[in-house]
């Protein structure tokens, strides 16, 4: 065969291998990819409806041959209370809308997509099946003669019950495979709180340590492992307000949390753009069950959703208190907690009772406080000779440490004196910085004027200003003569960055640190006075 054979050949197997392809092999794959992928769809279909409510039983168990339903749409149901309007959801049976009744207004606790609270079992279509002024009751079929019954009851004082029931009525026994309860993602708060919300929501569960007397509070941390002590309660909270679910009866599986983005949040006003709002989601696993033939398996569980308040948890079971944080002083802010309501109960305004509260403070520690403005005071008073004894001995350390203390001993001054008392004051101020931060009792109370909420900031920042001016005179007559500059610009320069941390605090915490800049101002003056006629 010439070469000019072999190119007519090869190009004639060439284009016979083309042709194939292009009008035989290639439209034959193209119709099975098709037929696959209609299969794929058809199985897809199917699954689709038998993964409605026959999934929750295992695949040994029994089931209907009857066709499935196709999937409902989403249904909802309102219960209307005295503390809150509920709304559940068909899928899940799960409090899909949580509209607190508050005292400054109607807040929605769980604005955020997803089941909702206290959901279960959500490829289940549940219908209302009964309700009275205070409960409701769900249904759902999971087969012909199997059904699941879920109930929420709301009682006066806090401590509802949720009931979940499943009911065979069938001739044979069926097995609930593992289903579990679903919280989140996220819990909304109050509007004075939504900025720190998203650091403030968190997944907790609350468990009893060998040797502690009361239980510990525990959080989970971005996919933190399983507790490995039994817990009591477990759920969500906030700063002000808490959802958990607590077992009775019946031992639950694992716990599981996650963190879900649930919405765009501005990063710095807006100066960095948005970044994303992430929420917490937990899941308490329920083991599977097997329930016999005309027999019921019921689990029955307490419950609270509502806000974090440390008079009412003091009153209720489970140790809700547990779920306020005080902080590493907590003790200190129990007792300021208790002393702020007494003086509560007698004056009936918590602003009285929290300026009420900072003399009683100022007047126990009115023994360190006059220490250390006459420990300040002195420092002034030999301020220039310290400043000429640095400058002779400023190349040798030894000569300056020795005359340094001999200046002290001259005038009876000890620098430690001044120090002390910050010490002992400053635990007691991160107790009540912690007390009056968590309070629910002063969210919505008023003081006076302007003032009608302190736990959110002063809407004219008229307290946060006053406080910035009072330290500043307060911080001038504290600076010695003769100061290096930058450090006299420090101390003036304090009450400004005061003030800017002030301006979004609440307004009970500045009131609080208000009254004491004026108590200890009105003290320094009088020191300085008869310190100046005793000279």
């Amino acid at each position: 065969m010439n070469n000019r054979q072999f190119l007519i050949t090869a190009m004639l197997f060439l284009l016979l291998i083309t042709g194939y392809n292009q009008f035989v092999a290639l439209p034959r794959a193209r119709a099975a990819k098709e037929a696959a992928e209609a299969q794929l769809k058809k199985q897809e279909q199917a699954v689709q409806q038998q993964s409605g409510a026959q999934s929750v039983l295992v695949a040994s168990s029994p089931v209907t041959k009857e066709k499935p339903s196709a999937p409902k749409p989403e249904e909802l149901f309102t219960l209307n209370m005295p503390q809150a309007d509920v709304t559940f959801s068909s899928k899940g049976a799960g409090i899909k809308t949580y509209l607190f009744k508050d005292v400054v207004e109607d807040v929605n606790l769980t604005p955020y997509e997803g089941e909702g609270y206290f959901a279960t079992l959500p490829q289940v279509d549940f219908a209302e099946f009964s309700r009275t002024k205070d409960s409701i009751t769900f249904v759902g079929d999971i087969v012909p003669g199997f059904s699941v019954y879920k109930t929420f009851r709301f009682n006066e004082d806090g401590i509802n019950n949720v009931n979940v029931t499943f009911e065979n009525n069938t001739s044979r026994a069926l097995t609930v495979a593992p289903w579990s309860w679903n919280f989140g993602p996220g819990l909304s708060t109050v509007k004075s709180e939504l900025n720190d919300n998203a650091r403030e929501s968190k997944a907790v569960y609350l468990v009893q340590e060998e040797g502690k007397k009361k239980p510990t509070l525990e959080t989970f941390k971005k996919g933190d492992d399983q507790p490995e002590l039994p817990w009591t309660w477990a759920g969500i909270n906030n700063r002000y307000f808490l959802s958990v679910l607590i077992p009775q009866g019946w031992k639950p599986g694992d716990l599981s949390a996650k963190s879900e983005v649930i919405g765009k949040q501005k990063r710095l006003w807006g100066l960095f753009g948005e970044g994303n709002l992430e929420g917490p989601q937990l899941s308490v696993a329920v083991p599977g069950t097997t329930v016999e033939a005309k027999s019921k398996a019921e689990y029955k569980s307490d419950f609270y959703f509502g806000p974090k308040d440390y008079k009412e948890f003091l009153k209720l079971p489970y140790h809700l208190d547990r779920s306020i944080a005080f902080g590493f002083f907590g003790a200190l802010g129990k007792i300021a907690r208790n002393v702020l309501e007494t003086f509560y109960g007698w004056t009936g305004n918590y602003g009285v009772a929290i300026i009420m509260m900072t003399v009683l403070l100022q007047l126990i520690l009115f023994k360190f406080t006059l220490m250390q403005l006459k420990s300040a005071a002195q420092m002034r008073k030999i301020q220039p000779e310290m400043k000429r004894i640095q400058e002779k001995y400023k190349n040798n350390q030894e000569a300056l440490s020795r005359e340094t203390l001999a200046l002290y001993r001259k005038y009876g001054v000890n620098p430690l004196s001044g120090c002390l008392p910050m010490l002992i004051q400053l635990p007691i101020f991160l107790a009540l910085f912690n007390a009056l931060r968590t309070s629910w009792s002063l969210h919505g109370a008023k003081f006076v004027f302007w003032i009608t909420d302190l736990s959110s900031k002063d809407p004219y920042y008229l307290l946060p200003i006053l406080m910035g001016v009072v330290m500043y005179f307060q911080q001038k007559g504290n600076i010695p003569a003769g100061t290096d500059p930058a450090q006299a610009a420090m101390f003036k320069y304090m009450p400004l960055l005061f003030t800017l941390l002030f301006m979004n605090f609440p307004s009970g915490l500045v009131l609080y640190w208000l009254t004491n800049s004026l108590i200890t101002f009105g003290i320094q003056t009088v020191v300085n006075k008869k310190l100046a006629k005793a000279k």
